[in-house]
């Protein structure tokens, strides 16, 4: 692989109505990672690269927070500075290379196509928005990477950051109805003083310490799984459950039975996604994280002897139990207290070698429109990304569009075969 250019893309100009910080909220500083996805397109023109990165240029314009820096103010608070610096574009080529290969390809084995892997930003990648690599194969495929950070906001803004730069590279536009950001995120601020209400925000943030195995090997596994498939499991749920509720609980229950936990009595956990943005009346124009956890948990035995609906069931209780604002409220002043006691210490060196063990993460992209991310020549026809390699954690990805769900997972690679032996009884959805 070669890189042809390297550069910052930034807006054409700032206007004095955008402020020159914008303060992050705990539910920003919980995350801090980017969140690399590649998209996978066939026969992109000789001038692809330039038509996204003329995209990026119009629709930066519009997202400044992109185009600026993470940091801290004057006052020692995590903001973004709105200074335009720009976000980071990558060109690179393939000459020698097809695309195929790729296609099967997950984790670190596609990071070559992910711009954070060609550059040397040390630990000013973590400052970085926005890192974009486009990659041109010999075959006339193309790659096209982003890798948006989680602080800035979620995968759902960032989604509909992906369609209107598309947009703006098919017209010079944004999308009809594209309603301006609202750079204000005060309203998912702690109260003052902070006050956790519901005792179980405490117990569930104690279980998300994830445990550090040395040595250990994580290989991320591919399940495909076909409409009739999900409809069939559904069935075994009586039809009652929703599409992320009946594969999280069967992902749970496959994963459990690979760990082959010695002790049945082992508690189990599941940590799932909840949206706040209808709880706390997120304004039009929010551009910010609004999910949180919440945190399901029972013994192996129950989870396995059980049946899928019961599985299902127990998801569906724990979103339930957590989708209220006292919860969410007690969720933002507990994090704010123990950022800023992490605030007080000295910086920790990220660990290596995470699992989540007992427990999984089960994060699902189902809705995210990753496949009509047209930039002119068409939809992707693939994606995939490049993980943390956390021992655990799945990503639900959207149905293509012959109707194949892909979902990623991490596991170790002792476990890999039994899982695989597990997620093979898909049809059956029993052990």
């Amino acid at each position: 692989m070669e890189i042809h250019s390297r550069m910052c893309v930034a807006k054409s100009d700032v206007p004095a109505s955008v402020p020159r910080v914008v303060l992050l909220s705990p539910l920003d500083l919980f995350h801090t990672s980017q969140m690399p996805i590649v998209l996978f397109y066939e026969n992109a023109p000789a001038g692809a690269a330039a038509r996204i990165e003329s995209g990026l240029a119009t629709v930066l314009d519009h997202y400044p927070e992109l185009a600026g820096r993470i940091g801290r103010d004057e006052l020692g608070r995590h903001c973004i500075h709105l200074n335009n610096e720009g976000a980071i574009f990558v060109e690179a080529v393939c000459a020698s290379e097809e695309l195929a290969p790729f296609l099967d390809k997950r984790g670190n084995d596609v990071k070559d196509l992910v711009g954070s892997s060609t550059l040397e930003l040390g630990d000013g990648m973590n400052r970085v928005p926005l890192i974009i690599q486009v990659t041109r194969f010999a075959c006339g495929g193309l790659a096209l990477s982003w890798e948006g950070h989680h602080r800035v906001c979620d995968g759902s803004a960032h989604t509909q950051f992906l369609l209107n730069w598309a947009y703006a590279a098919r017209t010079g536009s944004l999308t009809p109805g594209f309603v301006p950001l609202i750079h204000d995120r005060s309203f998912l601020f702690p109260r003052n003083p902070p006050v956790v209400e519901d005792p179980l925000v405490k117990f569930i943030h104690k279980k998300m310490s994830r445990t550090t195995v040395p040595g250990q090997e994580v290989l991320t596994l591919t399940s495909n799984l076909t409409s009739k498939q999900i409809s069939h499991l559904k069935s075994l749920c009586g039809n009652k459950y929703t599409t992320y509720e009946t594969l999280s609980a069967h992902f749970w229950r496959c994963m459990t039975a690979a760990r082959n936990f010695e002790d049945r009595s082992t508690l189990v956990g599941h940590f799932c996604p909840a949206n706040g943005r209808s709880i706390l009346n997120a304004p039009p124009g929010f551009f910010g994280n609004a999910i949180y956890l919440t945190f399901v948990q029972t013994s192996a035995a129950d989870l396995l002897d059980g049946s899928l609906e019961h599985a299902a069931g127990l998801i569906r209780q724990a979103v339930k139990r957590a989708s209220n604002r006292v919860f969410l409220e007690s969720v933002i002043d507990y994090l704010a207290l123990e950022q800023a006691s992490e605030d007080a210490q000295p910086p920790q060196p990220e660990a290596k070698d995470q699992s989540w063990i007992p427990n999984v993460m089960i994060p699902c992209w189902s809705k995210f429109p990753l496949y009509e991310v047209d930039f002119g020549f068409g939809n992707p026809f693939r994606f995939s990304t490049v993980n943390m390699g956390i021992e655990g954690a799945f990503t639900i990805g959207p149905p293509r569009k012959e109707g194949i769900t892909e979902v990623l997972i991490n596991v170790r690679k002792e476990h890999a075969q039994s899982l695989l032996t597990h997620l093979g009884n898909c049809t059956q959805g029993y052990f």
